[in-house]
């Protein structure tokens, strides 16, 4: 098995150490090549630099039962156990230097909006931002994020679900 999932991530930045660096379940690296390759690859292409892979999968989550980072096999609840057309979702937690969480964040909502990269989540944190593949949009914050960035962040989330919203309602049938 290559260690790579695409052409800029590799298996280990998204294997947690405390499972042993192996993937959790059948089904896991594949939903981590699909996160690689269509929504980190094309946000480090559009950021011009490298992006660190702070989280990727995990057994568990201290904040969310239902965390992407969680195989959906694993996840308690049935309903969050992949994106709404059934495909499994992933997610990762990441950073990129000299680039702050709130400008990384954006520009993930913005390749949402313009259908560059799937829709899905986005949260923002003092040192990090979380996506995931989830198929709906969905926002929140971390503590410690202050209420200045977070509004700046809200108005990015709406203007993202505004675009998604039209491109929805627009039908390319003749």
């Amino acid at each position: 098995m290559s260690d790579r999932l695409s052409t800029h991530f590799s298996d280990v930045e998204f294997l947690d150490w405390r499972s042993g660096h192996v993937w959790l379940t059948p089904t896991s690296r594949a939903r981590y090549v699909e996160l690689a390759t269509r929504t980190l690859e094309p946000l480090r292409s559009e950021l011009g630099r490298s992006i660190a892979v702070v989280s990727g999968e995990r057994r568990e989550s201290r904040t969310a039962a239902n965390s992407r980072h969680m195989p959906p096999e694993l996840r308690p609840n049935v309903r969050e156990r992949g994106t709404p057309d059934g495909r499994p979702d992933a997610a990762a937690d990441i950073k990129s230097a000299g680039v702050s969480p709130l400008d990384l964040a954006l520009l993930a909502l913005r390749l949402m909006a313009q259908r560059v990269i799937p829709v899905g989540g986005v949260g923002i944190y003092p040192g990090f931002v979380h996506v995931d593949n989830r198929g709906r949009l969905s926002s929140w914050r971390g503590s410690g994020v202050d209420d200045a960035t977070f509004a700046r962040f809200r108005s990015g989330v709406a203007d993202c679900a505004t675009c998604i919203r039209i491109s929805m309602e627009v039908s390319t049938d003749d």
